[in-house]
């Protein structure tokens, strides 16, 4: 199948992991510097900033769950009368557009939970290694782990959320793959 004959296919790729562990590991190593440098200037943590994401992280999970129940509502997804999808499946180019739109929301959301991950990550390390002389590291210390916590879960969700996007090939679809491949 050419691009000529059907249009562009889609590039929107899933992401990678050595994507997650280079964006999560740069942001550990720039809070680790800037925590050393400018601890004393921060703010402190707190315990809402947290709970923000752990509301983003279940509402991404939400909308995971609710699109792999459309997308596979009996553990596959079935053809109607004229190949249109069945309930169930992508009934319109509206419905389509949906679950691309929910597809780079969760692309999004994954690199920044990484991003995010690796900075509570750099700064609760920071604030382990200075809690015995630091009283203020210490306080710190739960809410950067909480927050540690609150960005795995986001990157977990959204990582959830762009595998739940993915739309099965249809029976049909993969009988035709499997006699074209010698």
């Amino acid at each position: 199948m050419s691009d000529d004959e059907h249009g562009p296919r889609p590039s929107l790729r899933p992401t990678a992991p050595s994507t997650l562990a280079v964006v999560g590991l740069a942001g550990a190593a720039l809070t680790l510097l800037l925590a050393a440098r400018y601890y004393q200037q921060a703010p402190s943590l707190a315990w809402y900033n947290s709970a923000v994401l752990f509301a983003l992280a279940l509402l991404l999970a939400w909308m995971a769950w609710n699109t792999r129940k459309t997308l596979r509502p009996s553990g596959k997804l079935t053809a109607g009368a004229g190949g249109t999808a069945a309930p169930g499946g992508v009934e319109s180019p509206e419905h389509a557009l949906q679950i691309a739109r929910s597809a780079v929301l969760a692309k999004a959301a994954a690199i920044a939970g990484a991003a995010f991950f690796g900075a509570y990550l750099g700064f609760t390390v920071w604030l382990a290694a200075n809690a015995g002389r630091l009283t203020a590291a210490a306080d710190d210390l739960p809410e950067g782990v909480l927050g540690t916590a609150a960005c795995a879960a986001l990157t977990a969700a959204a990582l959830w959320l762009e595998h739940s996007c993915r739309i099965p090939p249809q029976d049909d679809e993969r009988e035709s793959d499997s006699s074209t491949r010698p």
